[in-house]
């Protein structure tokens, strides 16, 4: 599977923690197989993969010094858009729905029943919400779960990635205790596990990192839940390629620059807020071609020249679709969520993380210089996979 996975084209449930890598030191490439988990190691030493990266939305923090794991609260605005649909079930069961059947009631009853709307309303009120009361429980259930994310966000230190020192920094949660490891030294790796519950065969899937922690003798395992290996190994190449080469998540593409596009500060920004509204708003309007910069030319000059239909409507039903979630409040909501979810790193880590002079950067090393060479082309050139790349690099 992870053959495949890794195979070079031509030119043209959760990981259990208790994986041992103390005592029985993985190597990159190296594959164990464990009962239904099968693992695949991409590190220690992390040699190039060749991997496609995965999106920005798993960092909350990224530039020329560190890249940041964890902090983000991406996906609180479509969790405040299920909350608003919440709210409307409950109306809507509540309120609507019988005022409804009451006027359905009134208008096609038969001649001979004499029903007014007013003498029968009131009663139809009293039981519909009566009825919708239980609703209320999974409701605030809900809530509440989003409440408690937010909190333990805000006891949550993000792992910090510093690419001008090569090296990794835990903050625990409890403790508030800060371990710094090398880079270089840091294990990582992909688990896929397979299960059987009464529903069928289920499969999960983790990207996991094992920092060593010398002093205590100890491993701090991380373990990240993803969709698919897909996600797993598109996360590690985010990383790996910032800390190796300095390339930037999501980094706008040269063709925008040369057309003279850049990318907006709001749809920069690592997290979901206020700013998400306009964003969505800006997308609105450009699905109806309405900032195309043909505002000024009638219909068949648009078409003349090659621009697309001009329509209003896709920004008629982002609006209609703002009111049916009380307009800004997901995004109030993310906006919260932001700035109470994370807790201020100590000082330590602060002064760890300022920026050096580039002549006091650390350097790779020369064993990792040597196996990227080989795995690099290994895959490139001899259309080797990963795990054959790295052992005919000796890596395992």
């Amino acid at each position: 599977m992870f053959s495949k996975l890794f195979k070079r084209k031509d030119k043209s449930v959760a990981t259990e923690p208790a994986l041992d890598i103390h005592s029985q030191r993985p190597s990159a490439g190296e594959i164990r197989v464990k009962g239904l988990n099968e693992t695949l190691f991409l590190s220690p030493l992390p040699v190039y993969t060749g991997q496609s990266q995965s999106s920005r939305r798993n960092f909350s923090q990224m530039n020329d010094t560190y890249l940041e794991l964890g902090g983000s609260n991406r996906g609180m605005v479509e969790q405040g858009k299920i909350l608003a649909a919440g709210i409307w079930m409950l109306l809507f069961s509540a309120f609507i729905a019988p005022v409804l059947i009451c006027i359905w009631l009134v208008v096609f009853s038969p001649p001979e029943i004499d029903r007014r709307f007013f003498d029968i309303v009131g009663g139809f009120l009293l039981v519909f919400s009566m009825g919708t009361l239980p609703g209320i429980l999974p409701f605030g259930a809900y809530a509440y779960g989003m409440l408690s994310d937010v909190r333990a966000a805000a006891k949550t230190y993000p792992v910090r990635f510093n690419r001008q020192r090569r090296e990794v920094c835990y903050v625990d949660d409890k403790t508030h205790r800060v371990l710094i490891v090398p880079w270089e030294s840091v294990v990582a790796w992909v688990a896929n596990t397979q299960g059987v519950t009464s529903y069928g065969a289920t499969r999960q899937y983790t990207l996991g990192m094992g920092l060593e922690d010398e002093e205590q003798d100890t491993v701090q395992f991380l373990l990240l839940p993803q969709p698919s290996d897909a996600h797993s190994l598109g996360m590690w190449a985010s990383i790996r390629n910032y800390m190796e080469d300095g390339q930037l998540v999501d980094t706008p593409s040269p063709l925008m620059a040369l057309a003279g596009l850049t990318p907006s500060e709001d749809r920069l920004k690592p997290y979901e807020g206020l700013h998400t509204f306009e964003v969505e708003r800006e997308d609105a309007r450009a699905l109806g071609s309405l900032d195309d910069g043909g505002e000024h030319l009638t219909a068949e000059e648009r078409e003349r020249y090659g621009y697309s239909k001009r329509s209003r409507w896709p920004l008629r039903f982002w609006y209609i679709r703002r009111v049916l979630v009380f307009w800004k409040m997901p995004y109030l909501l993310a906006e919260w969520g932001h700035r109470k979810g994370r807790p201020t790193l100590p000082e330590s880590v602060q002064a760890w993380s300022q920026p050096l002079p580039p002549e006091q950067w650390a350097k790779p090393s020369a064993a990792l210089l040597k196996a990227n060479k080989v795995v690099k082309e290994a895959m490139d050139k001899k259309g080797l996979t990963f795990v054959e790349a790295c052992k005919a690099a000796g890596l395992h």
